[in-house]
């Protein structure tokens, strides 16, 4: 059972990395968490565990001689070879690690970028407000222009019924003026 009771900053300092890496481990899955009244807490356990793996990474590597019985020749105890196996291999699980941050930044670089080309392409289609401004005055007189165009063909069309009426009308007194004339003759 994990005692969860180490916040993230003491964490970061017995870890000596900044709470921004601790963040990493716990989205990486390193370390695990509890979140308790709006407070992130660490689980001591795991947290001793990443203590001890970095501790052996910083170890200066002992070397120890032995001396021969002829005292001529100097033997490396096979050790060493183990504790540069070991810390080749937690070498690598740190490049791991950090390609992985990387790949994530990668990915939020791409999702940025694509942001900003449609903004772009949204600001370019876009018209600038004084442009704005001055293509609504230009519709607005275009506008003007077309509803006095209106007006002068409503008012002609107006006069033209009212001539077509009087001409019907005349032409109805002079049809009946020559039926009148007809009929009397």
């Amino acid at each position: 059972m994990k005692t969860y009771g180490v916040t993230r900053d003491k964490g970061a300092k017995m870890l000596g990395v900044s709470t921004r890496t601790i963040d990493r481990y716990i989205r990486g899955g390193k370390l695990s968490y509890k979140k308790v009244a709006n407070k992130v807490l660490l689980a001591k356990e795991e947290l001793d565990i990443l203590q001890k793996d970095f501790s052996a990474l910083h170890q200066e590597v002992s070397t120890e001689i032995v001396w021969n019985q002829d005292s001529r020749s100097v033997a490396v105890r096979s050790s060493i070879e183990e504790s540069i196996d070991e810390k080749v291999d937690k070498f690598f699980l740190i490049f791991k690690e950090k390609d992985k941050v990387l790949e994530e930044k990668n990915k939020i670089i791409f999702v940025l970028q694509q942001r900003v080309n449609d903004l772009e392409s949204k600001i370019n289609n876009m018209i600038a407000l004084p442009d704005y401004d001055k293509e609504k005055k230009q519709a607005i007189v275009e506008k003007e222009k077309l509803q006095e165009k209106i007006d002068r063909l409503q008012w002609k069309v107006k006069t033209e019924r009212v001539k077509n009426i009087a001409f019907v009308v005349i032409s109805l007194l002079f049809i009946l003026i020559a039926i009148f004339f007809m009929m009397n003759n």
